[in-house]
């Protein structure tokens, strides 16, 4: 059969001098196959702000581990950093766009050729309102604003809002969504979105816990759904590409691709959710799965609607289907460098035993033993995560898997047994390691030092004798600032119990690493000698400046701009500066004031900073820096991954990565942000026709949702649970639901009654 030129792909191209009797040949170097596939989930209120860190360290760390040194990664923010530094210039309206984006591309990936080397890929997903969710002129909801666009939709201060004053960015999406919205299981993620009571208005309204915190009414949470759905269609799509007969010729077939997911808090529950799709579905679960600070919860909590029961079942079943039948192809042993198949995926310091690399010094060589991560599920949890520490989340993700959980207490059973956890966990390759910031004397000396992550499997204590309880510090900068850190644990904390254990079985690494929980502190928290443990502090990003300019409730500097005496007239100084400012509402003022004096009548006319002065200020500003809550402490440095994250992903094949078209196409479809151009740049790719047909369906209608709000059709994501997830609500739940359903049926009795003209039944017989 002849060759088809299709059948081929280009892997390197190189230039040279055409003439005769050349001295010699111009070689072409040809990329190493990659060793595998590692796909990052972000988690609620995040629009993928850890994946350059973990995709560098994790390069690196590979590299290091298979003896080779071609991983790279990409680029991040390039666009959006090539127009920030023209910022002092009048910007075009292109760059404009870009600009007041971040959302969009403050994060957004890209590749250089000749340079980006990587098998890592940046899984995106959110919320996008629709039309009638958004606040508009006539329908305004709660917000206050009366400034909109050219199409009546409401700005404050230059951002959009839903109804209920959830900022939403320039598409009016939320990159994942809102994080009051989040679950700590996931039957919950199929339902209603959050609801605010009192306490939570209330802070809210008084900002409370500060500009970048608002909690109000949620959206329904089906975007969860969608995520996982898109999630579970891509690990399908890369390992059912049917490969061409040149490459199958080869031995090289997509559907023995090996995959890792790391998933970071609510993109765990996600990723769960997609491997009980794949089940239904009956294909195959990722090979590897790393959920780092997740909400997942085995507790009874407060806000939650399932059982502790439910909760553990699910992920023990879900686990199961991850690692009850490890995936064998391609053995390790194809990946040695004299292996006809190796395709240099491995150097000569590596063998399907052990590999070497230098320590963190780079002088001397330490042997590690190798190991095959397919069909193995890692915990990475932080006890210090105050976020997942929650009294409401109470997730494993800072409190770890305990040996055993409490039974659900029911009217029946006040004191039920408890529930086998890591005990069940444990004999189906589930794996935990702690990362946590406390200190300890571990050998008697006095001399206290970081708990290495990666020493030998033991039970270890997550609270020593003299540790605090509560996973965020007691103490401040101050005495007022120890007073609230207290008064805030008191209130949304949960409780480590003293000497609580936790089986830490992750395999030992050889080096263990030290924990770098620090990384992108502007001020470094933790404890000092003779100093207690405090919270570092982090600089707002430019997403996290928005999303403050967007809270109506958020407070911003006042510039005084006239005083005098007699009348203030705000709306004359309000016009004129703003006519002054140009079309650029970043660079407008439309909060303004006066105050008079009533025994002197002597007036100030205040403005409230723009936008553009407000995003300056935070920059620079320690008063506009926000405590480190230690959620994403262990993604946020590059050692994390170089020597823990790198040595437990699995590695194999990544052959649909190896191809550049695909792999072009595998990353757009990882990114939900589908604008007119992403789609057309998604659909131009010569390998989208060979998507199947409900893969596109989905694509389109991802596109039809990012541009227009309009949630896709049941057929392409049922909200029906897999049968793989377990619900069971508490008792204290279907007691609520019996009573509204009671009053319900009373409301519509009375309704009837009302409306019945009794008159017409006066002549009737019985």
């Amino acid at each position: 059969m002849p060759n088809d030129y299709k059948d081929y792909h280009v892997i390197a191209s190189a230039s040279g001098i055409l003439h005769s009797n050349r001295a010699g040949d111009r070689h072409v170097e040809i990329p190493r196959d990659l060793p595998g596939i590692v796909i990052f989930i972000h988690g609620v209120n995040d629009p993928g702000a850890g994946y350059e860190t973990v995709e560098a360290g994790l390069n690196q760390g590979i590299n290091e581990r298979l003896s080779r040194s071609d991983l790279n990664k990409g680029v991040y923010g390039g666009r959006y950093k090539a127009v920030q530094a023209k910022r002092k210039t009048k910007l075009k309206q292109k760059d404009a766009e870009v600009l007041y984006d971040p959302d969009m591309y403050l994060y957004q990936r890209s590749e250089t050729p000749g340079v980006t080397r990587s098998g890592f890929i940046p899984f995106y997903w959110g919320y996008r309102a629709a039309s009638d969710e958004i606040a508009k002129v006539n329908d305004a909801g709660i917000v206050k604003s009366t400034v909109a666009d050219a199409n009546g939709n409401l700005m404050t201060r230059g951002q959009y809002q839903d109804k209920k004053g959830n900022r939403l960015d320039a598409h009016f999406a939320k990159p994942g969504g809102f994080f009051a919205n989040a679950t700590n299981n996931i039957p919950d993620m199929y339902g209603a979105g959050f609801r605010a009571d009192w306490a939570a208005r209330q802070v809210t309204e008084h900002a409370a816990a500060g500009n970048y915190t608002y909690a109000a009414d949620g959206p329904e949470r089906r975007y969860f759904i969608l995520a996982a759905h898109r999630l579970a269609s891509l690990i399908a799509t890369i390992r059912e590409i049917k490969p061409t007969a040149v490459a199958e010729s080869h031995g090289l077939n997509p559907k023995h691709e090996t995959i890792t997911v790391i998933g970071h808090s609510q993109g765990t529950i996600i990723t769960l959710l997609a491997q009980a799709i794949l089940v239904q579905q009956g294909k195959r679960c990722i090979d590897s799965f790393i959920m780092v600070d997740t909400p997942y919860s085995l507790y009874d909590t407060d806000t939650c609607s399932q059982t502790a029961r439910a909760k553990l079942k699910t992920l023990v079943d879900i686990v199961n289907e991850i690692t009850k039948a490890p995936y064998t192809i391609p053995e390790l042993a194809e990946l040695l460098v004299d292996h006809e198949k190796h395709g240099g995926r491995s150097g000569a310091g590596w063998s399907p035993k052990q590999g070497k690399r230098l320590d963190k010094s780079g002088k001397n060589w330490i042997t590690f033993d190798e190991r095959d991560n397919r069909g193995k599920v890692y915990l990475y949890f932080c006890p210090e995560d105050t976020v997942v520490g929650l009294k409401d989340v109470r997730g494993i993700g800072t409190f770890g898997v305990p040996d055993t959980v409490p039974g659900d207490v029911t009217d029946e059973n006040r004191k039920p047994p408890a529930m086998p956890a890591m005990e069940a966990l444990k004999g189906k390759r589930f794996f935990q390691r702690m990362w946590t910031r406390m200190e300890r004397d571990s050998h008697g000396d006095g001399k206290f030092k970081r708990v290495p992550v990666g020493a030998a499997p033991a039970r270890v204590p997550v609270r020593t004798q003299y540790e605090r309880l509560k996973p965020g510090p007691e103490a401040g900068r101050s005495m007022g600032g120890s007073a609230a850190a207290q008064a805030k644990n008191a209130l949304l904390q949960a409780n480590f119990t003293r000497d609580d254990m936790r089986l830490i079985n992750g395999e030992e690494l050889k080096p263990p690493c030290e924990p770098e929980l620090y990384g992108g502190e502007v001020l470094r928290g933790g404890p000092r000698p003779g100093h207690a443990d405090v919270a570092g502090e982090v600089a707002p990003d430019d997403v996290s400046q928005s999303v403050a300019l967007g809270n109506q409730y958020a407070s911003f500097q006042w510039i005084t701009v006239a005083t005098g005496f007699g009348a203030a007239d705000v709306e004359k100084h309000k016009r004129a500066f703003n006519e002054q400012a140009g079309d650029d509402i970043n660079n407008q003022a439309h909060n303004w004031r006066s105050t008079v004096d009533p025994r002197s009548s002597h007036y100030r006319i205040e403005r409230e900073e723009t936008p553009n002065e407000a995003r300056e200020r935070m920059a620079r500003d320690p008063a506009a820096r926000d405590e480190n809550n230690y959620h994403s402490a262990v993604l946020a440095h590059t050692e994390n991954h170089r020597w823990v994250t790198a040595m437990d992903v699995a590695i194999g094949q990544a052959i649909t990565m190896d191809d550049p078209v695909w792999r072009d196409l595998l990353i757009r479809m990882a990114d939900w942000k589908l604008d007119p151009r992403a789609e057309r740049e998604l659909r131009e790719n010569t390998n989208f026709g060979r998507l199947s047909p409900e893969t596109q369906k989905l694509l389109k209608a991802c596109a039809v949702y990012y541009q227009k709000g309009i949630f896709p059709n049941g057929t392409l994501v049922p909200m029906d649970l897999p049968p793989l997830v377990t619900s069971e609500l508490k008792q204290t739940v279907r007691k609520e639901l019996d009573q509204q359903l009671q009053e319900r049926a009373a409301a519509e009795a009375r309704q009837y009654q009302q409306n019945v003209d009794w008159s017409q039944f006066s002549n009737m017989r019985w």
